[in-house]
C-alpha cells in the first residue's frame, strides 16, 4: 500500500481545518439572511406596545390623580359631618316640639278658661239687652217728661248691641284658637314619637352605609396605584425589549466580525508550513477568541429572548379590570349617599311641616291674645260708659222725683252690671297674664325653628352636594378612562400570539448560533487533543493581528479574557446598550 508523504498529509488536514472553518462560518451566513425579517417584526410589534403601554400609564396617572383629589375619602368626612349636624338640628328640633307640646297642654288650658269668661259677657251682654228693653218700656211710660231719660236709653240699646258683638267674636275666636291648639297638638303626639324613631332608624342606616364604603374604598384606594406599578414595571419591560432590538445592530456586528475572523484564521492555515509552527498557534488562539464572542452573543441573545418571554407573561397578566370596576362601584356609593341625604332632607321637610303648623298655632294663640288685650282695653271703656249711664241714670231718677223710681231701680241694675263686668274683666286679664306668658315662653322654643338655626345645615347640605357632584364627575371620569385602558390591554394581548410565533422563529434562527460554535469548539478541540496547537509565543501579534475587526468595547474585552486571562465582560440585563461602538 502507497504511503501518503508528509507534505499530503499536511496538506489533508489543512483542507479538512479549512472545511470545519467554513462549516462554522455558514451557519452565521444563514442566521444573518433569517433572522432580520423575524427581529423587524418584533421590533415593530413592542414599538407598539410600548406606545400603548405609555398610553397606558398617562392614563393610570390621571387616573390615580383624579382619585386623590377627588376621592370618596373626603366626601365621607362632609356626610359624616353633615350626618352629626342632622342629628343636633333634628334633635333639638325633637326636644323643642316635645317641650312645647306640653305648653300646648297649658294654653290650652288657658283658653279654656277663657269660655267661662265669655260665657260671663254674653250673660251681661243679655242682661244689657233686657235693660235696654226696660228702659225703653219705662221711657214710652214717661212721655213727654222722660225725654232726657230717652237719649239714655237710646245709649243702653247702642251700647248693649256693641258689648253683644265684642262678646261673640271674642267666643268664636277663642273656640277657634282651642280647636287649633288641640288639633295640633294631637298631631305632634302622634307624629313626634314617629318622627324619633325615623331619626334612630336613619342614623343606623347612614352609619352602616358610612361603615361598608369605607370597607370598599379601603379596598380600591389600592387599586389604581397597584395597576400603575404593573403597568409601569411592564413598560420598562417593553422598554428594555426595544432597546436590545435596537442593540441588535452591535450583535450583528460581532457576528459579521466573527465571521471575518474566521476567514483570517483560515488564512493563517493556508499560509501554514507545518502543523506546529506559530501560524497555527495564533490560528488556535483566535479560534478560541472566537468561541468566546460567540458564547457572549449566544448569551446576550437568550437575555432578551427570554426577556422577550417575560414581558409577554407580564402583558398577559395586565388587567384594567379592577379600575374599570372603581367607576361603577364609586357611583353606587355616591347613589346610595345621596339616598341617605335624600332620606336626612325628608326629615327636615317633617321637622319643617311641623315647624310651620305650630308657629301657625302660636301665631293664633297671639292673635287671641291681642283679642283679649283689645277687649280688655274696650272692657275699660265698657266700665267707664256703664258708670256714667248709671250716674246719668241717678240723676233722672233724682230730677223725676216720685216717678223716677223705676229709672232708680235701672240705674241699681246698671250698676250691679258695672260690677259684674269688673270680675269678668280681672278673670280675662288672669288668663291674658298667663296665656302671654306661655306665649313668650314657647316663642322662645320656636328660635329652633327659626331660619338662622338652618344656617349650619345648610351650609353642611351645599358641601356635602358639591363634593358628591365631584364625585361623580370622577367616577365618570375613571371609567371612561379605565374602559379606554382595558380596551387597549385586551389589544396588546391580542397580539401576543402573533408576538410569541415570531419570537419562536426567532429563536430558531438564532440556533444557528449553536451549530457554528458547536463546530469551532470541535476543531479547538481536535488541536489541543493532537496537540497541534500550543499557546502563542507572542499574544501582541494575536491582539494585533483582530484587533483591527473588534470596534466594540465588549468584543475588546472578550479578546483580552481569552488571551489573558481576565474576567469575562457581564451581559448586562437593563438592555440600554449591550455594547458600546468604539468606531
Amino acid at each position: 500500500m502507497e504511503v501518503a508523504s508528509p507534505v499530503a498529509l499536511i496538506a489533508d488536514r489543512k483542507a479538512a481545518y479549512l472545511a470545519v472553518l467554513a462549516g462554522a462560518g455558514a451557519p452565521l451566513d444563514r442566521l444573518a439572511h433569517s433572522s432580520e425579517v423575524e427581529i423587524e417584526a418584533v421590533a415593530h410589534a413592542f414599538k407598539s406596545l410600548a406606545s400603548q403601554a405609555d398610553t397606558i400609564l398617562k392614563q393610570a396617572g390621571a387616573i390615580v390623580g383624579c382619585i386623590e383629589k377627588e376621592g370618596m375619602g373626603s366626601v365621607l368626612g362632609g356626610v359624616q359631618s353633615l350626618c352629626l349636624t342632622v342629628k343636633d338640628f333634628l334633635g333639638r328640633r325633637l326636644e323643642a316640639a316635645t317641650t312645647i307640646l306640653g305648653t300646648l297642654q297649658e294654653e290650652e288650658k288657658l283658653v279654656r278658661q277663657l269660655m267661662p269668661v265669655t260665657r260671663s259677657q254674653e250673660a251681661i251682654a243679655r242682661h244689657l239687652s233686657a235693660l235696654s228693653v226696660l228702659t225703653n218700656v219705662e221711657v214710652a211710660h214717661l212721655g213727654g217728661s222722660g225725654s232726657n231719660f230717652q237719649r239714655l236709653a237710646q245709649e243702653l240699646a247702642s251700647f248693649s248691641k256693641l258689648l253683644t258683638q265684642q262678646t261673640l267674636d271674642l267666643a268664636r275666636d277663642t273656640e277657634r284658637r282651642q280647636q287649633t291648639i288641640a288639633e295640633t297638638r294631637n298631631e305632634l303626639a302622634c307624629n313626634l314619637p314617629r318622627l324619633r324613631g325615623e331619626m334612630t332608624s336613619m342614623e343606623e342606616d347612614m352609619g352602616k352605609t358610612l361603615r361598608v364604603i369605607e370597607e370598599e374604598l379601603s379596598e380600591q384606594a389600592e387599586v389604581p396605584g397597584q395597576f400603575r406599578q404593573c403597568a409601569e414595571h411592564t413598560a420598562q419591560q417593553i422598554a428594555g425589549v426595544v432597546a436590545a432590538i435596537q442593540a441588535h445592530d452591535i450583535t450583528r456586528q460581532q457576528m459579521a466580525h466573527v465571521q471575518q475572523s474566521l476567514c483570517l484564521i483560515a488564512s493563517k492555515i493556508s499560509a501554514a508550513d507545518s502543523l506546529h509552527g506559530d501560524d497555527l498557534a495564533a490560528a488556535h488562539a483566535g479560534l478560541k477568541i472566537q468561541i468566546l464572542q460567540l458564547k457572549t452573543i449566544r448569551e446576550t441573545v437568550v437575555n432578551w429572548t427570554s426577556q422577550i418571554r417575560r414581558c409577554m407573561e407580564n402583558i398577559q397578566q395586565l388587567s384594567a379590570s379592577g379600575v374599570a370596576g372603581i367607576g361603577p362601584t364609586v357611583l353606587r356609593q355616591e347613589q346610595a349617599l345621596s339616598a341617605e341625604l335624600a332620606h336626612i332632607e325628608i326629615l327636615q321637610q317633617k321637622s319643617q311641616e311641623y315647624s310651620g303648623r305650630m308657629q301657625a298655632t302660636l301665631g293664633g294663640l297671639s292673635s287671641l291674645a291681642e283679642l283679649v288685650t283689645t277687649h280688655l282695653q274696650r272692657g275699660q271703656l265698657i266700665r267707664n260708659r256703664l258708670q256714667v249711664l248709671m250716674l246719668n241714670a241717678l240723676v233722672e231718677a233724682q230730677r223725676l222725683g216720685e216717678r223716677g223710681a223705676v229709672v232708680s231701680a235701672i240705674a241699681r241694675l246698671i250698676k250691679e252690671v258695672s260690677e259684674d263686668w269688673n270680675t269678668v274683666g280681672k278673670r280675662s286679664r288672669s288668663a291674658l297674664t298667663e296665656i302671654l306668658g306661655q306665649v313668650e315662653h314657647t316663642n322662645a322654643l320656636m328660635e329652633v325653628f327659626s331660619e338662622a338655626s338652618c344656617q349650619k345645615l345648610r351650609a353642611d347640605q351645599s358641601e356635602t352636594t358639591a363634593a358628591l357632584d365631584k364625585v361623580r364627575r370622577a367616577a365618570a371620569f375613571v371609567a371612561d378612562e379605565a374602559a379606554q385602558m382595558q380596551a387597549i390591554t385586551q389589544s396588546m394581548q391580542a397580539h401576543l400570539a402573533e408576538v410569541a410565533a415570531t419570537g419562536n422563529r426567532l429563536e430558531l434562527c438564532f440556533g444557528h448560533l449553536d451549530t457554528a460554535m458547536g463546530q469551532a469548539e470541535g476543531l479547538a478541540r481536535e488541536w489541543e487533543n493532537d496537540a497541534i496547537a500550543v499557546g502563542p509565543r507572542d499574544t501582541a501579534e494575536v491582539e494585533r493581528w483582530l484587533s483591527s475587526l473588534y470596534t466594540t468595547e465588549i468584543e475588546r474585552a472578550v479578546m483580552q479574557a481569552a488571551l489573558h486571562g481576565t474576567a469575562m465582560p457581564v451581559v448586562e440585563h437593563s438592555f440600554a446598550g449591550n455594547a458600546v461602538e468604539l468606531f
